[in-house]
């Protein structure tokens, strides 16, 4: 999912071979919310700079362990805080117009991420007891350069929760998920990527499983939206 338009095959020299067909790479569609969503298999080590000004490490890792068809992929961010581990899982659901998380400790709950046919302009919101919160797509197709990597065709949304009086810029990759959170300005990270590698999927179930207790039970038979 993270590959881009490609060329078509060629030979050294230039020349396709006669009668052979040409091979491209797929285009990923930016504007399908799924796209963003991670990879089975992924562990991504990022830097948290939290409000209190304290910095941390925690590692996201994704896997699939949820046997209901919608429920896509499957995470747990995980991290060391005064010596004692910790991780909290998020279970991701494609539905027609879009994808949705489930918190592993609310399952039965399901919460808006990304809309389908994503353009830049494009806004929706959540209303829950604590007051709305409202997406609006800033841009897409960008180039985000994290110093370790550039990553390609990032999508950014602004964030803006009224009930706990936080706004945000999120920004999703193709394949790898939230790549990095900034402040409205887009200057301070709030959330960066330092790392990123493929690990083995049986490793990575067992890491999710560990930090989702209710991962058996996760599934999509709600009504929200």
């Amino acid at each position: 999912m993270t590959q881009q338009t490609g060329s078509p095959a060629a030979p050294a020299g230039g020349q396709n071979i006669p009668g052979t067909p040409a091979q491209t790479v797929p285009q990923v569609d930016l504007s399908r919310a799924a796209t963003y969503l991670s990879e089975p298999g992924l562990e991504i080590t990022a830097l948290v700079n939290y409000p209190d000004g304290t910095v941390g490490v925690v590692k996201r890792t994704s896997a699939k362990v949820v046997s209901h068809q919608a429920v896509r992929v499957s995470e747990v961010e995980t991290g060391v805080d005064q010596g004692e581990a910790f991780g909290y899982g998020f279970h991701y659901v494609e539905r027609a117009d879009g994808t949705y998380y489930i918190l592993d400790n609310t399952p039965d709950e399901i919460f808006p991420v990304l809309k389908n046919n994503l353009t830049v302009g494009q806004t929706w919101n959540y209303q829950d007891e604590s007051g709305q919160i409202t997406w609006k797509v800033m841009d897409m197709g960008v180039n985000l350069d994290l110093g370790f990597t550039v990553i390609e065709n990032c999508l950014i949304v602004h964030e803006d929760n009224r009930g706990v009086d936080y706004q945000a810029l999120t920004y999703y990759a193709p394949g790898k998920g939230i790549v990095a959170v900034k402040n409205p300005g887009g200057k301070d990270d709030y959330y960066k990527m330092t790392a990123i590698t493929t690990i083995d999927p049986a490793q990575a179930a067992a890491t999710v499983k560990k930090w989702s207790p209710n991962y058996a039970i996760i599934k999509d038979d709600r009504t929200q939206s």
